[in-house]
């Protein structure tokens, strides 16, 4: 990453802040909740993003040959209507522009802070003449946006491998599957139909069928655990977190295989030939040759 962390000091730093920020008492929190919109302390959340992320802006990370090309999705919600936000740690090609707002001027911190910013959890992360939100009540799986986001800065390269990882999925009961078929067939109030919505709307799946049609299998790589149990974000029970792990672990192991092939094709070397296209295409692009 930007930062060059292992995945175990990504996981340490993780639990640390989960540890001191999703610790509220149920009274503070309600609080919270009633006279800012947030049950979290979102000036310690803050805190620590500048901590552990750091105030530096995120283009300025460009000057690293060795760190890749990161960016975070949030939504903006005080426009007329919902839209994505991409804050990036690259700039765009001369002329080239997205199908997202977007900007590689802000600080890391603050990337972090307005694409984790989930409604009841924490404030909203006002930057600018813009209001954001967590990213994911409106794009939930991001992963078409970094196809697009890949094809504006490599236009002529072909996508040599996509993987998308899940948070983690719960195996349905027939039993509740059939429960819920028949009180669904029964329940046609305007809560029930708000919440189908909300599901549909933060569904991550759909997004996984339409890259699984489109990219060809040695290309798109989808890694979606099966949980014992779903776990809410804010968890920071010792217990479950360790439950998470090791059925994370379970995951790793009966899909042993494709990890090791995603892997080889993630890491895999331009053919000469295709050094040999790159080369031509810059000059087009740059020089008109």
């Amino acid at each position: 990453g930007i930062h060059h962390k292992s995945l175990d000091e990504v996981a340490e730093g993780y639990r640390d802040i989960s540890l001191e920020v999703f610790k509220q008492s149920p009274l503070r929190g309600t609080g919270n909740l009633v006279w800012s919109q947030a049950y979290y302390d979102t000036t310690l959340w803050e805190k620590k993003l500048k901590e552990h992320l750091g105030t530096n802006s995120l283009i300025s990370t460009a000057r690293d040959p060795s760190c890749p090309k990161l960016c975070a999705v949030s939504a903006v919600v005080n426009q007329s209507r919902l839209s994505a936000y991409v804050f990036r740690n690259y700039s765009l090609p001369w002329k080239v522009k997205s199908e997202y707002f977007g900007s590689c001027n802000h600080e890391i911190w603050q990337a972090a802070r307005a694409s984790a910013a989930a409604p009841t959890y924490f404030e909203e992360f006002k930057l600018g003449n813009f209001l954001h939100q967590d990213g994911g009540i409106l794009v939930n799986n991001p992963t078409a946006v970094a196809v697009h986001e890949a094809k504006l800065i490599w236009p002529h390269v072909p996508i040599q491998c996509v993987i998308s990882f899940g948070t983690g999925r719960t195996i349905p009961v027939l039993a509740d599957v059939s429960k819920n078929i028949f009180e669904n067939s029964n329940n046609t109030s305007w809560t029930n139909k708000f919440y189908k919505i909300l599901d549909s709307a933060t569904d991550t799946e759909g997004v996984h069928i339409m890259l699984n049609d489109l990219l060809d299998d040695n290309v798109y790589y989808r890694f979606n655990p099966y949980l014992t149990e779903m776990i809410s974000m804010v968890e920071i029970n010792p217990q479950k977190l360790e439950q998470l792990k090791r059925d994370a672990v379970m995951y790793l192991r009966r899909n042993e295989d494709k990890f090791q092939e995603a892997a080889r094709v993630l890491t895999e070397k331009k053919s000469y030939l295709q050094k040999v296209k790159d080369f031509i295409n810059f000059h087009e692009d740059h020089y008109g040759l």
